[in-house]
């Protein structure tokens, strides 16, 4: 089974006027027409945590009944560079939301989840960040310009926003390269123009193929259950194995873990107990409830695994979800907190943000990140235990090194998005 993920985020900053730039994870800065400390390290364990809270927060705010994808590490990469060229009240929402305690813990952190990132073994997992500027005298203040550069890796090209269609197709052909082509169309002819200050884009592509594969001769069509009272077939794909499996009491779930080649990179299916109770566990989550310290309990035993075969393909307002999250005074026109990005004195805000976020699941992988879940049957000792997703599910795919988990792409599985398996 193979794993593919893509996600692309846009932050652009434009000047204070009447018109609307986009962030998907860019983020459009626009300008308004107003006028080092010793390093704080956090551990890694600290680190995953942070952002395994914040990717359940993140979650938690998405859509409710359909499936959704999302990558709230690739938004977190431009939140964090965003969050040092911040000041007063827009830099500590960002810090508390984020879960950091000042900036050198986010340059430490980040410069070793690059490294780290860039050498998961026997996937295929690639991070690209980039900063587009306007042509001409504009450019990034020195000290967040050596962030971007330093610690995030980050490409700096200057465009001409004056001619929006041919910045924003720049933009997007860039996205699709990083992206093996599944995010097409990011930004459209009319997001950008001479008011566009800056664009912010994160372009993430994972693909991973199982450790031990699902053969296809075991997929057929089964019933899954959207509510406790509607049900829809679905492809569902079958193998019997030795997995990690967990039973949690506290988040009433059951858990599993399917391994990538290589052994660096696995999906965590989390299944509710009850039919309908995947929101709960949602909720549970995004309150701080520690899902890795229920990773620690897990074990290996035989396991019955029915998985459903699906792709989803989300585009997500963050504009809305991270206002949600605490995160609002980027986005005002005056006092954005803005002021250490460009070297000039504009004062920029958040017009919009977006991210657009695949996935597929399949016998040989999964690309991008969704899952769905059902409460698992115990059968006669010799057979395991079964693990049946014919219900919604939390499907969670992170890198793997030390006992540590770093959530890559998260997502819920509800019973649509089949269409292309029929």
């Amino acid at each position: 089974m193979k794993c593919k993920i893509d996600e692309q985020r846009i932050l652009v900053i434009d000047r204070f006027m009447p018109s609307m730039w986009i962030l998907c994870t860019i983020l459009l800065l626009f300008a308004t027409s107003e006028t080092n400390s010793n390093i704080t390290n956090m551990d890694s364990k600290a680190f995953s945590s942070a952002i395994a809270h914040f990717s359940s927060k993140f979650c938690v705010e998405l859509e409710k009944g359909k499936s959704v994808v999302s990558s709230p590490l690739s938004a977190e990469y431009l939140l964090a560079l965003l969050a040092l060229g911040t000041t007063d009240r827009a830099h500590e929402e960002l810090l508390t939301s984020l879960g950091f305690p000042d900036d050198d813990s986010i340059r430490s952190s980040f410069l070793e989840a690059s490294t780290k990132l860039k050498s998961i073994s026997g996937v295929t997992f690639n991070v690209a960040n980039k900063v587009y500027l306007p042509e001409g005298a504009y450019d990034l203040q020195e000290e967040i310009k050596n962030d971007a550069i330093k610690v995030f890796d980050a490409g700096i090209e200057k465009l001409d926003f004056s001619n929006g269609a041919a910045a924003a197709d720049t933009i997007n052909k860039w996205v699709e390269g990083k992206t093996n082509n599944r995010i097409k169309d990011l930004l459209s002819a009319d997001s950008l123009d001479i008011s566009t200050r800056i664009v912010l884009v994160n372009a993430l592509y994972f693909k991973g193929t199982w450790k031990k594969q699902f053969d296809p001769i075991h997929t057929r069509n089964l019933p899954f259950h959207i509510t406790s009272n509607s049900t829809v077939d679905v492809p569902m794909m079958y193998k019997e194995d030795d997995y990690r499996y967990g039973d949690s009491e506290e988040l009433k779930a059951q858990l599993l873990e399917i391994p990538y080649v290589g052994d660096e990179a696995s999906m965590l299916i989390v299944l509710p107990h009850d039919i309908e109770g995947l929101e709960d566990v949602l909720a549970k989550l995004a309150g701080g409830y520690d899902l890795m310290a229920e990773y620690d309990n897990m074990y290996s035993t035989k396991v019955q695994v029915t998985l459903p075969k699906f792709k989803i393909e989300t585009e997500i307002d963050l504009g809305v979800v991270l206002r949600k999250l605490g995160i609002q005074a980027i986005f005002n026109r005056g006092g954005s907190g803005i002021t250490k990005m460009l070297n000039t004195n504009e004062e920029l805000y958040v017009s919009k943000a977006v991210q657009k976020a695949f996935i597929e699941v399949n016998e040989e992988g999964a690309e991008a990140a969704a899952a769905t879940a059902m409460k698992a049957l115990r059968l006669r000792e010799s057979f395991g235990i079964e693990f049946i997703c014919n219900q919604p599910i939390l499907v969670m795919i992170s890198h793997i090194r030390k006992k540590m988990h770093m959530p890559i792409i998260i997502a819920t599985y509800k019973g649509d998005c089949n269409e292309d398996y029929w």
